[in-house]
């Protein structure tokens, strides 16, 4: 099936990426008040999910959608991800899933390192102006340009031999624990960064130049 692109409603400073990574044959999907960024855009999603509290209601009924009661077990984001694994996606990118809720913030990290997990090859990436952020499961190529920085943030208890190829400050076969900071803003001195680990989950912020 066709990539899926996820619009959900938390801040999005900059469109522009999206006009450059969305294509015809692309699935959108808004998760609630997402779809306005895609309004913004002028684009129409192929579903809406969510309670719908973020939307007015005249253009509510312009759209598909899968309507939840506004008292519900997850977030608009966690059941627009369970649309994504019920459809069998392979590719999924994510817009707006940044925002002022450190709550929401870290519950939608610890989301996508979930699913990531448990559905290992399926490809995840988090987009927001100039920032990629994605799950590292095993292994992991990032292209950029050099002098980008690269951030490898344990999200479980400790990420075992790590080996790590196109970094200023190479890792060889050594360890992070959770909670550790040493994974922090290293650099890229290659175009091809090569990310492997035996165990554990991260998260892998792309700072672009």
């Amino acid at each position: 099936m066709t990539r899926a692109i996820i619009f959900a409603n938390g801040n999005f400073s900059d469109l522009s990426p999206a006009k450059k990574i969305i294509k015809k044959t692309d699935y959108l999907i808004a998760a609630d008040g997402g779809v306005n960024y895609l309004k913004k855009l002028k684009l129409m999603p192929d579903i809406v999910i969510g309670d719908m509290d973020s939307i007015k209601s005249e253009l509510f009924k312009e759209y598909k959608s899968i309507k939840y009661p506004t008292k519900k077990n997850k977030t608009d984001f966690e059941l627009t991800i369970d649309y994504c694994l019920e459809k069998k996606f392979r590719e999924i990118i994510i817009f707006g899933v940044l925002g002022d809720r450190i709550d929401h913030l870290m519950a939608n990290i610890f989301l996508l390192a979930k699913i990531q997990t448990e559905n290992p090859t399926i490809k995840i990436k988090v987009i927001e102006g100039k920032k990629e952020i994605f799950i590292l499961n095993k292994e992991i190529v990032i292209n950029g340009k050099i002098g980008d920085e690269i951030s490898i943030i344990p999200v479980g208890e400790k990420l075992e031999d790590i080996l790590t190829d196109g970094l200023e400050y190479q890792l060889d076969n050594e360890s992070l624990l959770f909670g550790s900071t040493r994974g922090i803003s290293n650099v890229m001195n290659k175009k091809l960064v090569k990310i492997k680990a035996s165990a554990g989950i991260a998260m892998i912020e792309h700072n672009l130049q």
